[in-house]
């Protein structure tokens, strides 16, 4: 199954801050937020942050199922 991360919201949460909410595979137990700072950057920076925590999810997810799967193999 490939794991698919994507930016589901985006809240202000100050001057110079904002929360990036991602979500993998629609699954709310993967929810994840991403603190943007410094927000003068390129877009091109700003998206490469977003990419990189989008990434991130979706191989915790993918690791987290693998595991989950093994797991139950052990089941009765």
């Amino acid at each position: 199954m490939e794991h698919t991360a994507k930016v589901i919201s985006v809240e202000t949460l100050g001057d110079d801050h904002l929360a990036v909410k991602v979500r993998c595979c629609g699954d709310e137990s993967t929810d994840s937020c991403l603190t943007l700072t410094n927000l003068g950057r390129t877009e091109q920076e700003i998206d490469a942050d977003i990419e990189a925590h989008r990434e991130r999810v979706a191989s915790q997810h993918a690791k987290r199922e693998s595991a989950k799967r093994h797991v139950e193999r052990l089941i009765g």
